[in-house]
């Protein structure tokens, strides 16, 4: 029987239940429970780590992060109301069908709703006040966020620098663990034997199914001794033997691209995404700061330490 409240994100939203447990903060006198809480791990869970189930003692190590989750979200919802925000009855009615339509059938779409231990008129409270924080969110964050193409330009022009590509080097590559093999290859090449189709039959690397081409690499991004030889090529030239760590080198000079500035137009989607992304960030927490800093926050609960890092 499918999970109907945990198919959807009405999980994110259980605070102030009428459900009878213990309570594990208030928010301006709102209750948090630890019916909430637990649902909150649920959903942190997956987030965090790889493992979807946890030991029981090994939950409480999320607790932190699970209820500083949930007292944000129960202030971001009061802010909401304070600022006479109200819900969209359609998008309300269009999201309860999906949620219905998950369920085969109504006497299964009950039957979920029981096994949940909520109602349909709760469980439509709680949509409602997921779609409150969507909105108050969207007109406090996402839409100031927005750039618009005159702040890109200033951005660029005062930043080109950030926006040269440096200088650039094409190769193809053999690779191989022997000496004696990489002298007899490098004499097969400077007889004319074609540098792609002895890297495809005897180079030692994953890039020999592509003939040796590593495509275009920027200084930094190669070995050094490798990056060192390939910048003292000229288009079409081969190099010697170059010894790296456990391997020997041949590499081919297909071709050289001096160090450039990127026009406007060309980073002008990545920055836009950069930039809407960095106020996002701090406006969020701008947001957060300032609700938490006018709240009353009871936490009565004694918490680990959260994770943070996948397992």
């Amino acid at each position: 029987m499918p999970r109907i409240l945990l198919s959807f994100t009405l999980i994110i939203l259980f605070s102030a239940t009428s459900y009878a447990d213990d309570i594990v903060a208030k928010v301006n006198g709102t209750e948090l429970t630890k019916k909430d809480l637990e649902a909150e791990v649920d959903r942190l869970i997956p987030r965090i780590t790889f493992h979807r189930r946890v030991p029981e003692e090994k939950r409480k190590l999320y607790y932190n992060k699970a209820l500083e989750e949930m007292i944000n979200r129960e202030l971001q919802y009061q802010d909401a109301v304070a600022k006479g925000i109200k819900p969209d009855k359609e998008k309300v009615d269009a999201r309860m069908q999906k949620i219905r339509e998950k369920s085969k059938s109504q006497e299964e779409y009950k039957a979920a709703l029981d096994k949940e231990g909520v109602t349909e008129e709760k469980m439509r409270t709680q949509l409602e006040k997921a779609l409150l924080i969507e909105a108050v969110t969207a007109k406090t964050v996402t839409e100031p966020s927005q750039v618009n193409e005159a702040d890109l330009k200033s951005f660029y022009e005062k930043n080109s620098d950030r926006f040269k590509q440096p200088e650039g080097v094409k190769l193809r590559l053999i690779s191989t663990k022997d000496e004696k093999k990489a002298q007899d290859l490098l004499a097969g090449i400077k007889a004319g034997e074609d540098f792609g189709t002895l890297a495809y039959t005897m180079s030692e690397d994953s890039y020999r199914v592509k003939s040796g081409d590593i495509g275009y690499m920027h200084k930094g991004r190669m070995l050094p001794e490798i990056e060192e030889a390939a910048f003292k090529l000229r288009q079409g030239e081969v190099s010697d033997i170059i010894k790296a760590g456990d391997f020997f080198y041949i590499i081919r000079l297909e071709d050289k691209k001096p160090e450039r500035q990127m026009s406007f137009d060309e980073v002008k989607g990545k920055l836009e995404k950069e930039l809407e992304q960095e106020r996002n960030r701090e406006l969020k927490e701008k947001w957060i700061a300032d609700l938490r800093a006018r709240a009353k926050i009871d936490v009565l609960l004694k918490t680990g330490s959260p994770e943070g890092e996948k397992k």
